[in-house]
């Protein structure tokens, strides 16, 4: 009678929709799943998790065909900056909306709707690039469209991700949710580099197309019970929502430290792979375009290990800290990459990319679940819409990368941005003790 009332708890945290025996507080003892994947014992969350690899795999093949795209008909670093500026300028005007409607209306038609319209815009994107009518300012109107679909989807998902598993496995569940991301990083990457080189660009569009209808078909699937919505109302009170919720953020020092940490990444770190990368490929290490698919995919090898080894330790304890170290490490290894990249070693830079996999894949979990572990449920949709507040200076930081690498070099330019990392987790270690006591 016992066991049976601890499964009927954990059922109820899992909205109902847990399959499977339930683990304990580690999410391991009692369970038929290993450690790891406890939080696939919880049917909404395989159904999340689905969802994510097919959502994935698209988006790795858009985001290795799109900036040879762009290379292919410009030629421009620069060009590949201003592109990454305009998929990421809808967070700075989207975010915090988001966040809102993640707060304020159900969450699940929320993914729905903004999967249907991902599908809908790669479809004809596809279509443009397969009969050649596509420009360079297609290319500006597709980023910026499907910048702000990602600047809706991420808070609603983030903040589901507490309602369908149990606290105790909300870091596993979002390592898990990276792992999917890592794995498909390598599978849509590498396809879409063999695709571009054999069949040509439009083929990677194509093919994410029919993986973003997976997306559809899984987020339909989904389940969850709806979240309580307290004091909330209608669209009219949207101003007055959006300042409550920063003013938590911002007054929550615990929310805020790691909000200033992911700042540093986001600004400096996120241009490698959106803007450094195939330049890397293209211009310093001479591997073409099928050589930029297959630095993708080593990333994404890294991250595997990396999501796994988070999801199994399952931290408790010292998250922020280890959170700062991972900066750090990252900006280290940004810098060695460069400055190793002289050597021409293909073997050496891949090996380093893969290490950038493992550090990244720790990174983000440690970020989400300190914020959504931080912010009550009428909050956290808006709490993650500061997150894409952050994401924002993506733009900033692939427009500064494009431009240095134009101007002082590629490698050259990599190095600072490598150490602007280093330097904002030194700072923070430093100058904001808090992220040490904060577990």
């Amino acid at each position: 009678m016992e066991q049976r009332t601890q499964e009927d708890i954990a059922r109820e945290q899992g909205n109902g929709h847990g399959v499977g025996a339930i683990g304990t507080a580690r999410g391991g003892r009692g369970s038929r799943l290993p450690t790891t994947f406890a939080s696939l014992a919880y049917k909404n969350f395989v159904w999340l998790w689905l969802w994510q690899i097919s959502h994935a795999f698209g988006l790795w093949m858009e985001q290795v065909a799109q900036p040879l795209l762009i290379l292919h008909l410009t030629g421009s670093g620069t060009q590949l900056g201003l592109v990454l500026l305009t998929r990421t300028l809808p967070a700075v005007g989207f975010g915090m909306i988001a966040g809102v409607v993640a707060d304020n209306f159900n969450r699940r038609v929320v993914l729905l709707t903004t999967k249907v319209i991902v599908l809908g815009l790669n479809a004809t994107f596809a279509i443009f690039v397969l009969t050649g009518f596509i420009e360079v300012w297609h290319i500006y109107v597709f980023s910026f469209m499907r910048g702000s679909m990602q600047a809706f989807d991420q808070p609603a998902r983030q903040a589901m991700i507490p309602t369908i598993v149990p606290a105790h496995l909300v870091t596993n569940a979002m390592s898990l949710s990276s792992g999917s991301v890592q794995l498909m990083r390598i599978a849509g990457a590498a396809a879409a580099g063999l695709l571009v080189g054999y069949i040509g660009l439009a083929a990677p569009f194509i093919v994410a197309s029919v993986a973003y209808t997976g997306a559809v078909f899984f987020t339909w699937m989904l389940r969850p019970q709806d979240h309580e919505r307290r004091g909330y109302r209608g669209a009219k009170s949207m101003g007055g929502d959006i300042v409550s919720g920063l003013r938590f953020a911002w007054g929550n020092p615990d929310i805020r430290g790691v909000l200033i940490v992911a700042l540093g990444y986001f600004t400096f770190g996120m241009s490698f792979m959106q803007v450094f990368a195939p330049l890397f490929a293209k211009n310093v290490l001479d591997i073409g375009d099928s050589g930029f698919g297959y630095m993708v995919s080593f990333l994404g090898v890294g991250g595997i290990v990396g999501a796994l080894a988070i999801a199994t330790i399952n931290p408790t304890k010292k998250r922020a800290t280890i959170m700062v170290a991972m900066l750090f490490v990252y900006g280290l290894l940004l810098t060695v990459f460069s400055l190793t990249s002289f050597l021409q070693s293909i073997v050496l830079a891949f090996a380093l990319v893969a290490v950038l996999g493992v550090v990244q894949a720790v990174f983000f979990p440690l970020i989400n679940s300190l914020l959504v572990g931080a912010a009550p449920e009428n909050m956290r949709g808006r709490v993650m819409g500061m997150l894409s507040l952050d994401r924002s200076m993506i733009a900033l930081g692939g427009a500064m990368a494009g431009f240095l690498s134009d101007r002082i070099g590629i490698q050259e330019a990599q190095v600072v941005f490598g150490l602007a990392c280093v330097a904002t987790a030194a700072v923070m270690f430093v100058a904001y003790p808090r992220l040490r006591r904060i577990d």
